[in-house]
């Protein structure tokens, strides 16, 4: 099975569980879980809405978009059109009713696959890769796609192979079955340059390195 395939069955099975992340009403023990292992889901979220700040009027690309929270967040601050992309359906599926309900379903379209091939066309204002690369094998000629289709701001998360809780997690990744990557801030700069891109705003968030570059 390729790593895309156990990518997506991982995440088709835990998608309610990752949404929840987003959701303000929980117990105080799950909480307490997602502030320390889970707490720089929400940290990245509020970062890369500020980083793409102002976005009235402007086209996004959202790819490994989820349960579409961001895309929702896209459209509340004005952006006329939205597109994301995801491996797994069962996300797909919480995106389009998070948008229905949100009443943005006009401006939010989603897609499930791989991407570039389920958004072979298009030129975007900004695009996003946030909690994506985690489960890539190979992230380069997916960022120099994403390049091509971009007119400004791309917003990209890789996670830190030299964190703490890195091991933890590892562990966790391989009794579930579902690859993940994590990377030193060395790796991550040279898959920067196989992919051209060469001007950017390096950000350590928690156990994240996030890149602002800058097209």
């Amino acid at each position: 099975m390729s790593v895309e395939q156990r990518v997506r069955e991982h995440f088709h099975a835990d998608a309610r569980r990752f949404d929840a992340i987003y959701e303000d009403d929980k117990g105080r023990f799950t909480r307490w879980v997602d502030d320390v292992w889970r707490g720089v889901v929400r940290r990245r979220f509020e970062l890369t809405l500020r980083l793409l700040d102002p976005l009235a009027g402007k086209t996004v690309l959202d790819v490994g978009c989820g349960s579409g929270r961001y895309c929702i967040a896209y459209a509340e601050r004005g952006a006329s059109r939205i597109v994301g992309v995801d491996f797994a359906a069962a996300m797909i599926e919480l995106a389009n009713g998070h948008a229905r309900r949100a009443g943005f379903a006009d401006r939010c379209e989603f897609r499930a696959g791989l991407f570039p091939d389920a958004v072979p066309e298009g030129i975007f204002d900004a695009s996003s890769a946030m909690g994506f690369f985690d489960y890539v094998s190979e992230p380069a000629p997916i960022i120099s796609r994403m390049r091509e289709m971009t007119k400004s701001t791309m917003i990209m998360s890789f996670p830190k192979s030299g964190e703490w809780r890195a091991p933890i997690r590892r562990i966790r990744f391989l009794v579930s079955g579902c690859p993940l990557f994590l990377y030193s801030e060395a790796k991550v700069r040279s898959i920067l340059a196989d992919a051209r891109v060469n001007e950017y705003e390096w950000i350590e968030l928690d156990r994240d390195y996030i890149v602002a570059a800058h097209l």
